[in-house]
């Protein structure tokens, strides 16, 4: 193979490079990202107005994931009270749900620095939380969401986040 042609396929596979991230994501539909805002929007305000059945209705209806991660300061204190806890709590939306419905005071979830990757048929949205009871901090950490689209809207897959008190 002479020089030109390796400084050809050099120049080709460089170029491929340089593009590869700009050819690997999509950027998101306007439509499919104010919909996914919404998504959100309507998560706080059916748990501000202690409403668990939009809340389910905003969850594929069927077992997914979910799950709370504590942070190392809560995992420390939680595990010399008990020994055998786990740093992992696997639970449900519906728990959740039943949980938000039942409370006593008002919830409050706040967002910020979100994150939205779709490409219209599913999508991942992160973000910053501060869970409030009653206006007062309860625990912080990142939010992190997967959905899919139906054809009654999106629906929340499965849904991890971190637990840190403030």
């Amino acid at each position: 193979m002479d020089a030109r042609c390796k400084a050809g396929r050099g120049l080709l596979l460089g170029g491929l490079l340089v593009c590869a991230p700009a050819l690997a994501r999509t950027p998101n539909d306007a439509v499919a990202e104010a919909q996914l805002r919404e998504v959100i929007r309507r998560f706080d305000a059916a748990l501000v107005a202690r409403d668990g059945a939009t809340l389910r209705g905003l969850f594929l209806p069927q077992p997914g994931a979910w799950a709370s991660v504590l942070g190392d300061a809560g995992y420390a204190r939680l595990k010399v009270r008990r020994p055998d806890a786990q740093r992992v709590r696997p639970d449900s939306y519906g728990h959740f749900a039943d949980m938000v419905e039942a409370a006593e005071r008002p919830q409050r979830e706040r967002f910020s620095d979100i994150d939205i990757r779709t490409d219209g048929a599913m999508a991942s949205v992160s973000f910053d939380y501060v869970y409030e009871e009653d206006g007062v901090a309860q625990n912080r950490g990142i939010e992190s969401w997967q959905l899919v689209k139906l054809d009654d809207g999106w629906k929340i897959m499965s849904m991890l986040y971190s637990v840190h008190q403030p």
